[in-house]
């Protein structure tokens, strides 16, 4: 537990001296609204609220504010969500995401079952995670990642812990439907070629950047 504190503190610091990570958070907010769509849901409607697990620097914070959202974020320094419980009433919360978090939990039931508890009926959960069938090769060369997923074993994850309405996708950004929905969506997110920071990335047409190895699950909690 020592080292994980120890390496998301360490990460957090970097976030705050990192000043493009503000002009990220347009794109994260525009890829959450296209998740919305396609999983036929409806959490960013202006007085919705948002909870964010591993927060980071809560870079989020603002482009959630200007959305019309009221937004909490935790961290490693907030609470440790494989034990604590979060600080919101039961049935209060309209959205919940936690990206790349998942996979440092020896045992997600605490997270899954905060998540459920805090979300209104309806409510929605988005998760980021890599994925195994394609990141197996690099996955632990992060010493704090414990447990990998594929889309399936998530999904069964979700499923038995009482969420519904299931979704899994690529975790593109910003990308057409197409490239979230067709039936090679992993393979295809897999062979872009070049990521969204590759040099020259000005000059690269879009469909060939974006390559994601990770997976995208959005469920809800049962009306």
């Amino acid at each position: 537990m020592k080292n994980t504190k120890n390496y998301f503190e360490n990460r957090n610091r970097g976030l705050k001296r990192d000043l493009s990570r503000g002009s990220l958070a347009l794109r994260e907010i525009n890829t959450i609204k296209i998740l919305e769509k396609l999983s036929e849901g409806s959490f960013m409607n202006v007085g919705n609220s948002v909870v964010d697990i591993g927060c980071g620097d809560k870079f989020l914070e603002t482009a959630f504010k200007k959305e019309g959202l009221n937004y909490y974020g935790y961290d490693i320094d907030d609470l440790d969500i494989e034990f604590d419980n979060l600080p919101h009433d039961k049935d209060s919360i309209d959205l919940i995401i936690s990206y790349a978090v998942i996979e440092h939990l020896s045992d997600p039931q605490n997270m899954l079952d905060e998540a459920l508890r805090c979300l209104k009926p309806g409510g929605s959960i988005v998760i980021s995670t890599p994925n195994w069938q394609y990141s197996y090769k690099d996955f632990f060369n992060d010493y704090t990642h414990v447990k990998p997923y594929s889309p399936i074993a998530l999904r069964s994850l979700l499923s038995n812990n009482g969420y519904e309405k299931i979704y899994d996708f690529p975790n593109l950004r910003c990308k057409s439907k197409f490239a979230y929905s067709n039936k090679y969506k992993y393979i295809l997110a897999n062979a872009r070629p070049f990521t969204e920071t590759s040099k020259f990335s000005f000059l690269i047409p879009s469909f060939l950047k974006g390559k994601a190895k990770g997976i995208f699950v959005v469920a809800k909690k049962p009306i």
